[in-house]
């Protein structure tokens, strides 16, 4: 594993806090830059793969559309839908492509989905990486 790789066991501890601090948390995953689910935590039954696959595609469209547009890299993807909302933010760790997903009830306000999502992508980088 790559030593800017945070554990598994590390993201899952993280998602758990959120998920035990915010009831209106639906789920939370960290997925790699490929497409790929690292780690997941869910109230209800999300498709763990696609919603790996398209948080990752988004977060590059996000990318494509800001460099296009000459502006600054996005930080942080925000999608608040009539019965949900979607906060995907980069887990700025080295250069693993870590990236980190909260969709939550829409009871929740954005602005605390967002903080949960800041919060686990700040949990992993605060710990020693793993070997």
């Amino acid at each position: 594993m790559n030593i800017d790789m945070p554990s598994q066991r590390q993201c899952l501890i993280a998602l758990d806090k959120a998920m035990e601090h915010c009831d209106g948390i639906v789920a939370g995953m960290f997925a790699l830059r490929d497409g790929r689910c690292y780690a997941e935590r869910s109230r209800a039954r999300v498709s763990v793969g696609k919603f790996a696959a398209m948080t990752s595609s988004l977060m590059a469209l996000s990318h494509s559309v800001m460099a296009e547009l000459a502006a600054d890299s996005p930080g942080y993807l925000l999608i608040e839908g009539r019965t949900h909302k979607l906060v995907a933010c980069k887990v700025p760790r080295g250069k693993v492509g870590l990236i980190v997903a909260v969709l939550a009830q829409s009871e929740v306000s954005l602005g605390l989905v967002l903080g949960y999502a800041r919060t686990c992508a700040r949990e992993v980088c605060e710990v020693e990486p793993t070997a």
